[in-house]
């Protein structure tokens, strides 16, 4: 691939914005950063005018079930990968919902089967994993019929079907043997979280020290804080060691309880996610996800009970929301969108600077993206 570079747009880091700035692709790979005039640009090189547009990071979604009717546990995961860089998204875990054992490790195969040729898109990373290890008493939609505990034996079963491309795993840690599973998951690079669990503060602290690092849709479906006994919720919120998602699209968490997270943790323990339903920017209506009818209406998905069924709003409504709606600066908002959750894979991505991949949008003053590059390539443009 050519050397090209992107130039008069306002580059956008978590270090140190330039307006005018200029970015320097070779290959798939971002070669230089820095303000226009001072960054050498090669003699040659295509240059692409972002005509005064943020140039940020590709927006990186660790939870999101799918899309526009395209269920990422499956084969729907292909229309999900050609669709995401729409909305910013260049990388993504693919995650699933509760199903009966068999069929989930159908649905895995069938991502796998996706996985081993990709449509051109965004780069989907692997899969989250989100289920059936989770506890009854924080079942939220899920049906808890078909949950069971964690054990070493059944997470291989699953990885296997996987064909090892589990790489984030939801459980609730407070099962018997769930313990004993997070140093063999940390030593095989799967990613622990704590999620849909109804632990104690000290469980969560024993599971820290064991190797948890992660939690799933932070004040959804997890134990509440209270001040004498702080549950799942004062753990993530008092533990450093934790990274905490957070569903910023307006219905899952209020947002003074967004600012308390962020105070809390800093963006560089938040990790912004969609935890988009396959219903995700459909129009209002009644839909069917699994065997559950989903409403759709008002900018959510919710069961008939009222239950929330995943959310309507994709990755990029969430970094609005941090830099509009909470009034917070678009590099810290980044640093959750992208940085955190980039980090909390160990992938060089999230980030605009030289070594990293070349995942690159170009978003309007409105903060919507209008061209989106994976690894140097354009795969969207509005």
């Amino acid at each position: 691939m050519e050397t090209w570079a992107v130039v008069n747009g306002t580059v956008v880091t978590p270090e140190e914005t330039w307006s005018p700035g200029a970015l320097v692709v070779a290959a798939e790979a971002i070669a230089a950063v820095g303000a226009l005039g001072e960054t050498p640009i090669p003699t040659g090189a295509k240059r692409v005018d972002a005509a005064g547009h943020f140039v940020v990071p590709g927006l990186v979604d660790l939870h999101i079930h799918g899309l526009l009717g395209h269920d990422c546990m499956g084969p729907g995961l292909a229309k999900a990968i050609q669709r995401l860089p729409a909305y910013g998204v260049t990388a993504f875990l693919a995650t699933t919902l509760t199903r009966p054992a068999a069929e989930t490790q159908e649905a895995l195969a069938a991502m796998v089967a996706v996985l081993a040729t990709p449509p051109q898109g965004a780069d989907c990373l692997g899969i989250h994993l989100e289920g059936p290890f989770l506890s009854s008493v924080r079942a939220g939609m899920a049906t808890a019929a078909w949950f069971e505990p964690l054990t070493w034996e059944r997470f291989e079963a699953y990885q296997r079907a996987a064909d090892g491309r589990i790489r984030l795993l939801t459980f609730a840690p407070e099962a018997p043997e769930a313990l004993a599973s997070i140093p063999r998951l940390v030593a095989c690079g799967v990613v622990p979280s704590v999620g849909h669990s109804d632990a104690t503060y000290e469980q969560i602290v024993q599971a820290v020290q064991a190797g948890l690092c992660h939690a799933t849709h932070t004040f959804n479906a997890m134990r509440p804080f209270h001040h004498r006994e702080p549950g799942v919720t004062g753990a993530v919120l008092a533990l450093d060691e934790i990274t905490a998602q957070l569903i910023a699209d307006g219905v899952h968490v209020h947002p003074a309880a967004m600012r308390v997270l962020l105070r809390a943790k800093g963006f560089r323990r938040v990790a912004l996610v969609s935890d988009a339903a396959p219903l995700a920017g459909l129009p209002d209506g009644l839909y069917r996800w699994g065997e559950q009818e989903v409403i759709v209406a008002g900018g959510a998905c919710r069961l008939a009970d009222g239950t929330l069924a995943g959310a309507h709003a994709l990755l990029d409504t969430g970094l609005r929301t941090l830099a509009q709606g909470l009034g917070l600066p678009l590099a810290d908002a980044l640093t959750s969108a992208a940085t955190t959750p980039a980090a909390a894979l160990g992938v060089r991505k999230g980030r605009l600077a030289p070594g990293y991949d070349a995942d690159i949008v170009l978003l309007d003053g409105a903060l919507r993206p209008v061209r989106t590059f994976v690894r140097g390539r354009e795969v969207y443009r509005a």
